[in-house]
């Protein structure tokens, strides 16, 4: 019985991968960033109205839609709407051509949705409680789902538990990946602004030198992983920017540093997020200065492990146990779809689409091809996940 209706639903998946396609290749053509996606939350208000869907909108530039009977659980399924802010190098006709890209698969996490909210509504007297399906903005900045949590995403109806898949170019097409428990990093960033006194170099006794300043917070920081953390566990700081002046002679008034902490260790994040900021302060202060801080901070990713237990098994009635890997290492960059990770059990797994085999190129680079292939077994799993743990707990 299960292996039919699993066939079903990736047999009908098949059958609308044209319908999808089309979609994909638009957004992919249109890429919009951040909050600011006009363009993308109307043309996925549109896609989903012709369906017979009506989305609700939801925070800065989020959606929402809901499927099924209102009784019962609730799971929710997440597709991210955003893309990058650069140039896009390939020769796909459907490039994008406004400096802006889908380098991390956004548009294809967005079909995703296009296809799952257009199977469960074909079988949403069969639904044994509720699917909600949330069209997110800004996760490449880490604030969409925070802000659409915020503005009540995981509430009315509340939700039980959620799932997100996200396109991997490093697996082939058929091949899908989870981690249970820690999935991915957590992020913090630091944007720090130090206000000395310019002056002219032939009399630094008049100023105070802001370069100097943050040049000494930059050989402090680059220090304290290293001496602060213990070994057998894994953080990096890095940071990417700093500078300020504009010629020689001259001691400029003001200088900057961005810098980001990734850990996976909640104490080791919390212990050094408090120490980047304790070394500014005292760097700072020591050396005459004043300054501003801005920080913005994503937690580690966590996979409920009896979420995992549990769907794991109806993902391979979609693509065969062969298929679906358990990966022994967390996801080095950072994913704000932990936010929800931190309310209620969530699934995150990642969906193979490598497109050019070993030539491929990694996400965020201007050169990726994504396999869209994926784009109908990435449906079918998150349809047939969500149907069968709505059975699976319509008791619980």
């Amino acid at each position: 019985m299960t292996h039919a209706i699993t066939n079903s639903t990736l047999l009908r998946a098949q059958e609308v991968k044209e319908e999808l396609v089309k979609h994909r290749r638009h957004l992919h053509q249109n890429p919009e960033i951040g909050f600011d996606l006009p363009h993308t939350a109307a043309y996925v208000e549109e896609t989903l109205k012709n369906m017979g869907i009506e989305p609700k909108r939801v925070g800065k530039a989020g959606l929402v839609v809901t499927i099924g009977n209102g009784n019962g659980k609730t799971i929710l399924l997440r597709g991210d709407m955003d893309a990058l802010p650069m140039a896009e190098h390939t020769d796909l006709p459907f490039k994008s051509t406004n400096n802006y890209m889908h380098a991390c698969g956004h548009d294809i996490h967005t079909t995703f949705m296009f296809g799952a909210a257009k199977l469960l509504k074909e079988k949403e007297n069969e639904i044994n409680g509720t699917v909600k399906i949330m069209f997110q903005p800004a996760e490449e900045i880490g604030q969409g789902a925070k802000d659409m949590i915020a503005h009540g995403l995981l509430e009315n109806p509340k939700v039980d538990a959620a799932l997100a898949l996200h396109v991997d170019p490093s697996l082939e097409v058929g091949k899908f990946g989870y981690k249970p428990g820690i999935a991915a990093s957590s992020l913090d960033g630091f944007f720090l602004k130090v206000q000395g006194k310019g002056g002219h170099s032939s009399e630094p006794q008049k100023a105070i030198d802001p370069l100097m300043i943050v040049n000494s917070i930059y050989s402090q920081l680059n220090a304290l992983v290293g001496k602060e953390v213990d070994p057998q566990e894994r953080a990096v700081l890095v940071i990417g920017k700093m500078g300020g002046g504009t010629v020689a002679n001259i001691i400029p008034d003001m200088a900057h540093l961005d810098a980001t902490l990734r850990s996976f260790n909640p104490k080791v994040r919390d212990h050094l997020f408090k120490r980047v900021q304790e070394i500014i302060d005292a760097t700072v202060n020591m050396l005459r200065g004043t300054y501003e801080l801005e920080t913005i901070s994503t937690p580690s990713l966590y996979n409920n492990e009896d979420l995992c237990d549990q769907v794991a098994p109806f993902v391979q009635e979609v693509v065969g146990a062969d298929n679906l890997e358990v990966n022994e290492e967390p996801l080095a960059g950072t994913e704000d779809f932990s936010y929800i990770s931190n309310l209620v059990p969530t699934m995150f797994m990642w969906a193979g689409a490598n497109g050019l085999g070993d030539k491929n190129y990694p996400l965020h680079n201007p050169n990726l091809i994504l396999d869209e292939g994926v784009i109908p077994l990435g449906v079918a799993v998150v349809v047939h996940s969500a149907i069968s743990w709505l059975n699976h707990n319509a008791n619980n």
